[in-house]
């Protein structure tokens, strides 16, 4: 194989040996025998010492050997060291005699080991790993390879299974998947070896060093297949795995592509589409060969399964494919996308049901009148249980879209937020059953009606916003961000608020409005109010719910010691639209 130009090579591999004992009790020290090994074809020379030939073969640049305190170092030292320190050399064997599974790792001296060769080997001794207290230590001495690999160069690795403990396999696969996916080091593992002596015909046969690249190939298998069915994605089989994946057919890979892209942009029409044309390939997809054929054929028939609706009618199955998907993305704690997929569901659901939705509509938000519906049903005071239902897991799925479009959250709510996500999610499709349901809260509450009676006073409204000039109305701005010069301009214009009237914090009093929580935190912004402010005058509130809600209450109280009056409150408004206003007064 090929090495490709500024990319080093490294071996990880392990050493086995140590001693024996003979009849006497006496402790010998073992010895690998020499033999001949075949790799590719290619006879090696007669060698103790495998890992060479492995070496030779790949042209590695530097080898990591893992043993314990009876393991052959004294080979290994022969073997690399063109200096040989023989008092050294009998140091280790005495050890390597004496070693057994109590014996303490500090006795062996590898540092003399690891310095003399530095440029060729790294030694890591490892103890017998004969309970967990002993499995976790190895684990922490033989991650510590990673310091082998900087951050500026490629590295490809081969993995030596041959020698040692039959735990050390185990090792060396648990090392695989450390380097390449928890590492942030340039590894790629490109092979797998396995000197297999036993399978010698004749004492003067060669030894077959066995190449498991295969096994890399089935775990990456196993990877693409857990991405595929926890989230969607295939990406990792078109992309990492392009050079295996010649048994899926061109127009599955072009499916998988373009349901992954649905499923992460949430584009339901896009996935309608992309399962019907699934649906079309099943033959083709029960037939695939190869890795795949263990992987793919079963996720994608459970994916048609689960959001194959068999709905004729596209609206309908479009706000149910929405709440199948809620259900998914939250078993998958995607909670954001939950969250969206409830809230659209539920205004889908209303538009279709009170027939709202204008065809070939520009609007940005077709959807726009059915949420202004749901948000008037949940400020209504005597509905009965059902459809405040309706009403709560709108409004919660809207506030918690809005904070986590804006980053308002905090992590007093997170948790309540993250259950009613939950629960919402389990219920949702039975909201959806019946359309009946919301033409018959409709019909009680004509709240359509209302809404056309706004749109016809719409101008007085307007007419009566321009006496704030008149006012000289102040207003102070409690904002995490600060105003743009479009946000700034529609209070001066459609506000009426002067220049000099628009009280904005600086940049220290912004941070300290982001931190404040507690009642004594934003005790200096009910200050500013009482200093700032006069009747009449506003605030624009800005922040997490929690805060918003709490600097409300104090404005609008007619206790706090404004005494007779009361501040308006202003709060960025939901634009989904260029035409749609940045605030609204609450």
């Amino acid at each position: 194989m090929e090495k490709k130009e500024g990319v080093k090579r490294v071996l990880i591999t392990s050493i086995g040996g140590g001693n024996t004992k003979e009849k006497d009790g006496v402790k010998y020290l073992k010895k690998y025998t020499e033999t001949v090994y075949k790799i590719n074809g290619k006879e090696s020379k007669v060698t103790t010492y495998m890992p060479e030939v492995v070496e030779k073969e790949f042209d590695v640049d530097k080898t990591i050997i893992i043993g314990s305190t009876g393991t052959m170092w004294d080979n290994v030292y022969s073997v690399y060291s063109n200096i040989k320190d023989e008092t050294y050399l009998k140091n280790l064997r005495e050890t390597e005699r004496t070693s057994d599974s109590d014996t303490d790792i500090k006795d062996l001296n590898i540092g003399k080991l690891n310095e003399e060769l530095v440029n060729k080997v790294r030694g890591i001794v490892i103890k017998y790993g004969l309970n967990r207290e002993e499995i976790f230590e190895n684990f922490d001495s033989i991650i510590k390879l990673e310091e082998e690999f900087d951050d500026e160069h490629e590295y490809e690795v081969i993995l030596d299974i041959t020698h040692s403990f039959r735990s050390t396999a185990f090792w060396m696969f648990l090392v695989m998947t450390y380097l390449t996916d928890v590492s942030n080091k340039k590894i790629k593992i490109i092979e797998v070896t396995y000197g297999m002596y036993e399978a010698k015909k004749e004492v003067t046969d060669p030894a077959p060093i066995v190449l498991l690249s295969s096994f890399l190939e089935i775990l990456n298998w196993i990877k693409g297949a857990s991405e595929l069915k926890q989230y969607g994605n295939s990406y990792y089989i078109l992309n990492e795995l392009k050079d295996s994946n010649d048994d899926i057919p061109g127009d599955i890979k072009k499916e998988l592509r373009n349901f992954s892209n649905a499923m992460n942009m949430n584009y339901v029409g896009t996935l309608m589409e992309s399962i019907d044309r699934l649906k079309n390939l099943k033959e083709q997809i029960n037939a695939i060969s190869g890795p795949a054929k263990h992987i793919v054929p079963e996720v994608l028939m459970n994916f048609i399964e689960d959001f194959d609706l068999k709905e004729k009618d596209d609206i309908k199955r479009a706000y149910l494919l929405q709440a199948t998907l809620a259900k998914w993305h939250c078993d998958q704690k995607r909670y954001a996308m939950a969250a969206i997929n409830i809230n659209e569901a539920l205004a889908n659901y209303v538009a279709n049901s009170l027939n709202l939705r204008e065809e070939d509509s520009a609007k940005f938000d077709p959807n726009i009148e059915a949420k202004n519906w749901l948000r008037d049903l949940y400020n209504l005071d005597n509905i009965n249980d059902i459809y405040r239902k309706y009403a709560e897991v709108y409004h919660h799925t809207r506030r918690i879209r809005n904070e986590i479009a804006h980053s308002l959250g905090n992590e007093v709510k997170i948790s309540d937020d993250i259950k009613l996500l939950e629960d919402f999610s389990k219920i949702i499709m039975n909201l959806l059953k019946d359309e009946n349901v919301i033409k018959e809260a409709e019909k009680g509450f004509r709240l359509l009606e209302k809404v056309t009676t706004k749109k016809t006073n719409g101008n007085i409204v307007a007419k009566s916003d321009l006496r704030l000039e008149e006012n000289k109305s102040s207003i102070l701005i409690l904002s995490t961000i600060n105003l743009e010069e479009n946000e700034k301009n529609e209070l001066q214009v459609k506000w009426g608020f002067q220049d000099k009237n628009i009280i904005y914090l600086n940049n220290e009093e912004i941070v300290k409005w982001k931190k404040a929580n507690s009642d004594r935190e934003l005790k200096y912004f009910k200050d500013k109010i009482i200093s700032a402010l006069k009747e009449g005058d506003y605030i624009l509130l800005h922040g997490d719910y929690l805060k918003m809600n709490k600097m409300k209450g104090y404005a609008i109280d007619a206790t706090n010691p404004l005494k007779q009056y009361r501040t308006k409150i202003l709060i960025f408004s939901d634009r989904v639209s260029p035409k749609d206003e940045y605030f609204k007064e609450i």
